[in-house]
């Protein structure tokens, strides 16, 4: 009797899990979804379900994030996010809604934004808007204006026939991502949500400027205020950490199995080296990482070295070695990474003291043959700037070249 009733419970159980399966892989498609930041604000952006791999994938205009389905826990299901920490929790509340929440399991507080989609078979999150006016080009931007913490950007924006705009701000430690949305009537709202940063800016254009408000999760926001201005530029990424007088670059780091690995020696001898300070849970990280790949694979058999530093949300070495190597794993990243220790730009001050600072992960150091520092990049502009980035790996690749043949 017994034993037939644990049959009957685990039919039933088998039965119900089809069912909740069913109701939210039976919408293959696009759905409109929204995070609730603070005050009530809400961040848009699109998914598309692909029910035969089961995986979602965020658009970000031209930007795609995949997620993987991770389990399946009475009416809840998990979605994984393959390039960072975070998750997304719902459960279906019919067959064209869910809802839930974001978590991201790096954050100590704030860690957990709602979250709501339901089914519309359209893949753009913002609705075609009357056109009022054309922002398309180039914004001096100042975020925190006014504020002590005040900081200098770039706006970049282009916007079509339908009032609908793409575009992201450049700041001095990197880009603000693949951001999308439209501006109607005098009302600008722009967003970007990528599974580490959740980003939204608000604004409303008046006489030609504009003015609003960022959020960043639902942790953070301030105001920011812009004005077109095609000539403004920021301070030049290559100025802004610099080797001091007399220096010479040298680190002693562990690998993933502990095993400590000093800078230079013999293998690194003679050869053109890249050392890149980044973190597994950086956007920007992850877009200098991927065009890294790019570069080793086509000149290490010509003498071009890189070693990745990776500086971690966890506290302990176990943690911080496991997220490099799955990191590493997923994104096939072909060069070592080595474990720096905590999340901290002054850890790796003090990690690179011969520098006068560091300033944003990612960080990049050029040497020549010689072991001479070339160059160090600050920040890092990805694909999301469009021709700043064409311009930045088209001119770092002349320069690798040149590097290897002296």
């Amino acid at each position: 009797m017994k034993q037939i009733k644990r049959i009957l419970l685990i039919t039933f159980l088998f039965i119900v899990s089809l069912d909740t399966q069913g109701q939210y892989t039976s919408k293959k498609g696009y759905w409109s979804a929204e995070l609730t930041l603070s005050e009530g604000v809400e961040l848009p952006f699109s998914l598309f379900y692909d029910e035969q791999k089961e995986v979602f994938t965020i658009i970000n205009d031209d930007e795609h994030i995949t997620l993987e389905k991770l389990s399946t826990k009475g009416d809840s299901v998990v979605f994984g996010f393959v390039s960072f920490n975070s998750l997304l929790v719902f459960r279906v509340s019919g067959k064209k809604l869910i809802s839930g929440y974001f978590h991201n399991k790096d954050r100590k507080t704030n860690a957990k934004i709602p979250f709501k989609a339901k089914y519309s078979g359209k893949k753009l999150r913002y609705k075609k808007s009357k056109i009022a006016h054309d922002i398309t080009g180039k914004w001096k931007t100042s975020f925190s204006a006014f504020k002590k913490d005040e900081y200098p950007a770039i706006g970049v924006f282009e916007q079509n026939e339908k009032g609908r705009i793409s575009g992201t701000f450049l700041t001095e430690t990197g880009d603000y991502r693949y951001l999308a949305g439209s501006l109607n009537g005098n009302k600008l709202t722009l967003s970007c949500f990528d599974g580490s940063h959740a980003f939204l800016f608000t604004a409303e254009l008046i006489s030609s400027n504009l003015s609003g408000t960022f959020y960043s999760g639902s942790h953070w926001k301030t105001n920011w205020i812009a004005q077109r201005n095609e000539s403004f530029e920021l301070a030049d990424p290559y100025a802004l950490t610099y080797l001091k007088d007399g220096a010479e670059i040298k680190f002693s780091k562990p690998d993933t199995a502990g095993l400590v690995y000093n800078y230079p020696n013999k293998s690194t001898k003679g050869k053109v080296v890249i050392i890149q300070l980044i973190g597994t849970w950086c956007p920007n990280c992850l877009d200098e990482t991927t065009y890294f790949k790019d570069l080793y694979k086509k000149f290490h058999q010509e003498g071009l070295e890189i070693i990745a530093i990776g500086y971690e949300a966890p506290e302990n070495f176990e943690e911080q070695a496991k997220r490099i190597r799955t990191y590493s794993e997923k994104k096939e990243i072909p060069y070592p990474i080595l474990v720096g220790g905590i999340a901290s730009k002054n850890l790796a001050a003090q990690d690179f003291s011969m520098l006068n600072n560091i300033t944003s992960f990612p960080t990049s150091i050029l040497l020549n043959r010689q072991g001479e520092v070339v160059l160090i990049h600050t920040g890092f502009n990805g694909p999301g700037t469009g021709e700043i980035y064409t311009n930045y790996v088209n001119e770092t690749n002349k320069l690798i070249e040149r590097l290897l043949n002296e």
